[in-house]
């Protein structure tokens, strides 16, 4: 096995830091890059009573029909 020092390993990856960004960039493909956070326990709270409010708010004015019965109708449009 090779040994080597921990500021020889620093040194070469710096020195060859900017080629492999430069690397990588190249390698992704165009067009916008997709976030991958996850939502903190706050906004999946307030999307839960986000829904909640407009599934009742749509069963208040009769949006929902009931098809058959395992299926539903949502007619979303205002």
């Amino acid at each position: 096995m090779r040994k080597m020092r921990m500021e020889d390993l620093e040194q070469k990856i710096e020195a060859n830091r900017k080629q492999a960004n430069a690397i990588i960039r190249e390698s992704r493909p165009p067009g916008r890059i997709k976030k991958s956070r996850t939502r903190s326990l706050g906004e999946r709270e307030a999307l839960d009573k986000i829904a909640i409010a407009r599934w009742e708010k749509a069963v208040a004015e009769g949006k929902i029909k009931r098809i058959s019965k395992r299926k539903m109708y949502y007619d979303y449009r205002e």
